[in-house]
C-alpha cells in the first residue's frame, strides 16, 4: 500500500512539472504598451535621466524579443514601460531576459486591488517592484535578487503588495533610490504613443 501511494506520488509531482514547463517555460511575446507617470507627492527637487535605446535582439529563444519604447515618466525621467495584463502575460513576466534596459520596465495590471504576490522564477538579474494602488505608490520591494543557479521552485522568496494593490510596476534593482520614489507618489497612466 505504501509503495503504490509513493509511485503514485512522483507520477503526480512528474505531471506537475510537465504542465509547469508546458504552460510556462517559455517568455512572453511582446505585450501591449502604456505610458505610466508618477509624479512625486513632494518637492524634493527633480531627477534627470534620458531613455536608453533598446537592448540587441534576442539570443536566447526563449527570452522575450526585443520591446517597442513607450514613455513612462518619473519626476522628468523617462521610462519604457510593457504591459502584463493576462494571467499568462503576467506568470511569465521579465522571466528568461538576460537583463533589462537602463530605463526600462513592466507592468502589471489587474482587475481588483488585492494582495498581489511576485516571485523571481527564471529571472536573471534584480529588481525594484513598484506596488500602486489607484494612482498612488503604495509602497516597494527594493533590490528583490535573482535565484542563484540550482534555486528550487519551492526555496523562492515571495515578495507581497500591501492590500489593495491594482498595479505592480517593475523595473531594475536600485531605481526607487536613484529616482527617490516615495510612497504617496501619483501614478498617471496614458495611451500608447508611436516612436
Amino acid at each position: 500500500m505504501i509503495i503504490l501511494f509513493a509511485a503514485s506520488l512522483v507520477l503526480f509531482i512528474i505531471a506537475i512539472g510537465i504542465w509547469w514547463h508546458v504552460y510556462f517555460g517559455t517568455a512572453n511575446p511582446p505585450l501591449p504598451r502604456a505610458n505610466v507617470s508618477i509624479a512625486s507627492s513632494t518637492s524634493s527637487g527633480s531627477a534627470s535621466g534620458s531613455s536608453d535605446p533598446a537592448v540587441g535582439a534576442a539570443t536566447n529563444p526563449a527570452e522575450n524579443p526585443d520591446l517597442n519604447t513607450e514613455g513612462l515618466s518619473i519626476d522628468g525621467t523617462m521610462f519604457n514601460v510593457e504591459i502584463a495584463s493576462s494571467s499568462l502575460e503576467q506568470t511569465r513576466g521579465l522571466s528568461f531576459r538576460t537583463s533589462l534596459g537602463a530605463n526600462d520596465g513592466m507592468l502589471f495590471t489587474f482587475s481588483t486591488g488585492t494582495t498581489q504576490t511576485f516571485w523571481m522564477k527564471d529571472m536573471n538579474f534584480a529588481l525594484d517592484m513598484i506596488w500602486i494602488s489607484g494612482n498612488t505608490v503604495d509602497g516597494f520591494a527594493q533590490d528583490v535578487p535573482a535565484p542563484g543557479p540550482g534555486t528550487q521552485l519551492w526555496q523562492l522568496p515571495t515578495y507581497s503588495s500591501p492590500a489593495n494593490t491594482d498595479k505592480v510596476l517593475e523595473v531594475n534593482a536600485g531605481t526607487v533610490a536613484k529616482y527617490n520614489i516615495k510612497v504617496g507618489d501619483t501614478v498617471t497612466i496614458g495611451p500608447a504613443q508611436e516612436q
